[in-house]
């Protein structure tokens, strides 16, 4: 993103985040996705205030089945860029906070744009479940699976000694 002789006040972009967007970050959960990106500056002389607006979907392997699940998104994130003449390169302070030159000519905001969806990411993507409450992922493995777990585990005898273990 160009940031200089842009300038000072408010300033809009957009970027579509699609599946060349995902192929070059190499995030291995995501196969696909288009998100757009509506990224406001706020440019004064002594910072950059960076809102960043996503909205779209991608597409991840169930965590079940392995089948394709589109996961919608639609969050915010903030990213506050302090200008100072006393600083060479690019410093984070916090994830959300960067120092850098005031005669930087563009500022690399693609691994922050990244590392935002990644952390957007559910902790588990699953195929939601359908109105009675039933899983939509793909029959055949979820009959697989049922058949695993009801599977009568033995207990190796060299542990089964461990459950008379009577700790003070």
């Amino acid at each position: 993103m160009r940031i200089a002789g842009v300038s000072l006040g408010i300033h809009t972009f957009s970027i579509d985040c699609d599946k060349e967007f995902f192929e070059i970050s190499e995030i291995s959960e995501l196969q696909d996705g288009l998100l757009n990106l509506q990224i406001e500056m706020e440019k004064t002389e002594t910072m950059l205030n960076l809102k960043f607006h996503f909205k779209g979907t991608v597409t991840a392997a169930c965590d079940r089945c392995l089948d394709p699940v589109s996961i919608p998104m639609n969050f915010e994130e903030q990213l506050l860029v302090k200008l100072s003449q006393n600083i060479e390169e690019v410093e984070n302070v916090d994830d959300n906070i960067w120092v850098i030159n005031d005669n930087v000519y563009e500022l690399d905001v693609f691994h922050f744009v990244y590392e935002s969806i990644r952390l957007a990411l559910p902790n588990k993507i699953v195929h939601p479940n359908d109105k009675e409450g039933n899983s939509t992922c793909n029959p055949e493995v979820l009959k697989k699976l049922e058949t695993y777990s009801h599977k009568e585990s033995e207990i190796d005898p060299r542990w089964e000694g461990l459950k008379n273990i009577k700790l003070n």
